[in-house]
């Protein structure tokens, strides 16, 4: 792996001899209709962090779990350079990737496959910027709980997890083909408590990374100093309908007690929305839930003959929520991330009191439809159950 890394950085080097044209250097509207491609290779050491007492020593080595490595290689598409995307959503990319996890044996040594969006936060200069970029995908291959095999690690209780990552980094442009980028970022993994146990990792790691361009005609930062065109202060609608599934956990005794079997949630979402500028949207949304888990209630006399538990379900009628929740998207191409907070005004005790957030991408199909992934929280720390759907927009498109 050592001479791999090598090999690839001393490559790069060789690329970035290869010098921009003077009229290309100098020329930040290049025209070319041709979307740019990326490849990229990027270096991930960290640590992880030590949320539980499996991490920090309660396991069969009895030592404190630190080691993280990953190694990500990916694919990325932009927009044409003279393109108006280009002008407005400056530097932004999107693509696949696959990146290999280097952790404990007790973890396992899971293989992510995601989907990921960056983009330009603000320059530092004609060649160098502050980008993000977050990551949405599956890991496959954990070594996860095992009531015999693996009866310490609460962490990991299914063989794939969600994997959510975001990093911040610097992006320095080498050549017309190579850049090269330094950052930090962070990254969780969680089966969305559809088996338990669930209590998920997290990590934090330094990233350097180099990316090959195809297409690209410049060797500076596009669009620095030029007004963005302008945007139409329309209001959109977006319905969506979800469901999942969810094993529940319970407390007996103080201690915790996961619930045999699993059981559906289906939901909606009502979303009008008003598109402040290019990258923002604020409104507010109707959240209805129907949740087969909520509000089970424990009776001493009873045996449930289908998980041979003693928790009642209740009428559907008490498993049913309606809320309302403010709400705030972040809209690119392809791609929106829409975030909420909201309260229960039906049923909203037990299971539905307190406040609830949202946190879901919406990926698009077409101009009006997409698919919605989402999770929802209680009280920002108790974790409740995916939102996987479809969605539909209504209104003017701006």
């Amino acid at each position: 792996m050592k001479h791999t890394l090598y090999n690839i950085y001393l490559l790069s080097g060789l690329l970035t001899m290869l010098p921009c044209h003077a009229n290309e250097a100098d020329n930040d509207t290049v025209a070319t209709g041709r979307n740019v491609h990326q490849i990229e290779f990027d270096y991930k050491p960290g640590a992880i962090l030590h949320t539980n007492d499996f991490l920090r020593g309660n396991n069969p080595e009895v030592r404190t779990m630190n080691h993280n490595i990953s190694y990500h290689l990916k694919y990325a598409f932009s927009a044409p350079e003279q393109s108006r995307e280009a002008r407005i959503y400056r530097d932004a990319y999107q693509g696949v990737g696959i990146s290999y996890n280097d952790f404990n044996h007790q973890l396992g040594n899971p293989v992510n496959v995601y989907l990921f969006q960056g983009a330009r936060v603000t320059s530092l200069g004609s060649r160098m910027s502050l980008n993000y970029e977050w990551n949405l995908g599956l890991a496959f291959g954990w070594k996860p709980y095992d009531e015999d095999s693996n009866p310490d690690n609460h962490v990991i209780g299914s063989k794939v997890t969600a994997y959510i990552g975001l990093d911040f980094y610097a992006r320095w442009i080498l050549s017309r083909y190579v850049d090269v980028k330094f950052g930090i970022g962070a990254a969780h993994y969680s089966n969305g408590n559809t088996q338990y146990p669930n209590l998920g990792l997290n990590t934090a790691q330094l990233s350097v990374g180099t990316a090959y361009y195809i297409n690209r005609h410049t060797c500076r930062l596009l669009y620095r100093h030029e007004q963005l065109p302008s945007v139409e202060h329309s209001v959109i609608y977006d319905l969506v309908l979800f469901g999942a599934w969810r094993q529940r956990g319970v407390y007996e005794d103080g201690y915790p007690y996961a619930l045999n079997g699993k059981s559906a949630v289906m939901g909606f979402n009502f979303n009008p929305m008003y598109n402040l500028n290019h990258w923002l949207r604020l409104g507010a949304s109707l959240d209805g839930i129907y949740d087969r888990t909520a509000n089970l209630y424990y009776d001493v006399n009873y045996i449930n003959p289908d998980t041979n538990d003693q928790y009642h379900r209740p009428s559907a009628s008490k498993q049913m929520t309606l809320g309302m929740s403010a709400r705030v998207e972040f809209t690119m191409p392809y791609f929106d991330i829409n975030f909420g907070i909201g309260h229960n005004f039906l049923n909203a005790k037990n299971d539905f009191g307190g406040v609830y957030e949202v946190l879901a991408l919406k990926a698009h199909i077409t101009r009006r439809t997409m698919l919605h992934i989402g999770y929802s929280l209680k009280d920002f720390h108790t974790p409740k159950h995916l939102m996987l759907g479809m969605g539909w927009r209504f209104g003017r498109m701006r």
